[in-house]
């Protein structure tokens, strides 16, 4: 892989020794004017070389060309731009797509709370699904099989805990307020994860090229979340019942817990929130294409 980009590219390597190291190296290699940053890992990988080069404030035309190789189990974003899942294929596509100059500009998130401000580049989630994914993260550990990690980590949270959270109030663009006692979920783009090679949907119609998309689970007791889970792994474009809410291409939301609820940001558990602000960055990122 090495040899392929150095066809193209005057290559430096280097490699983080521990969580936040690549978000250094990636402001560091901004700093420095480098034309293009390439990352070698999973979505967490992703979200911090993203984080770090566009630091400062700087704006998609100020900072590298960003290509992320796949390296993770699940690699998200890489995905959702188009890039094979398989690292040589994607790398002999960077290269390519590198040796002719070709690159597009993508929306991002920006999640800000009293604690961090922090840009997302496919989801962010309160509740639920950042509770089992925070149980994914203790699972991974031992092993690479997301997929199994994933369902071991929904079954043991539906036993300790039951699938409804405390409430939510969601406040929309329009000034209008929805709750949620069950999870909300905000996506840039979609899908909202893979399980394996299977896209998972909640909302479809999540782009690049548009505003945020939202989820809003309002009750999800266990009939509804076993329905909720058969909708989304028969590969339809969101999942079913009354109690699913969506809203598509949102300039950003506002989330306000009754108490502290998990949460998530592209993959990663970040710990507890009461209240976030989530807004939609336009043309915020160059990446290889």
């Amino acid at each position: 892989m090495v040899k392929r980009l150095e066809e193209v590219l005057d290559l430096n390597v280097v490699h983080t020794r521990h969580r936040g190291h690549a978000e250094q190296l990636a402001r560091r290699g901004a700093e420095k004017r480098f034309d293009v940053v390439l990352s070698l890992g999973g979505d967490g990988t992703v979200n911090e070389v993203v984080n770090g080069i566009l630091a400062d404030g700087r704006t998609a035309g100020e900072a590298p060309v960003f290509a992320p190789i796949p390296g993770g189990s699940t690699n998200v974003f890489a995905r959702a731009l188009g890039l094979p899942w398989d690292r040589r294929k994607a790398v002999g596509a960077i290269a390519e797509a590198l040796a002719e100059g070709r690159t597009r500009t993508v929306s991002l998130g920006r999640a800000v709370d009293e604690k961090e401000d922090r840009l997302f580049t496919f989801c962010a989630g309160l509740g639920w699904d950042a509770s089992v994914i925070r149980r994914v993260e203790t699972y991974r550990r031992n092993g690479r099989n997301f997929g199994a990690h994933y369902a071991r980590a929904v079954m043991a949270e539906l036993n300790e805990h039951g699938v409804e959270g405390e409430s939510v109030e969601i406040g929309l663009p329009s000034g209008e307020t929805d709750s949620s006692t069950g999870m909300v979920v905000v996506q840039n783009c979609a899908p909202w994860t893979y399980l394996g090679t299977l896209p998972v949907n909640l909302n479809a119609r999540a782009s690049f090229n548009a505003g945020l998309d939202v989820l809003i689970l309002r009750k999800l007791g266990l009939t509804a979340a076993a329905r909720t889970a058969a909708s989304l792994l028969v590969g339809r474009e969101g999942p079913d019942g009354k109690h699913a809410v969506t809203h598509h291409d949102l300039s950003g939301i506002v989330l306000r817990a009754s108490l502290p609820q998990a949460f998530q940001l592209d993959g990663d558990y970040l710990g507890e929130r009461t209240e976030l602000e989530l807004t939609s960055v336009p043309g915020a990122l160059r990446v290889a294409r």
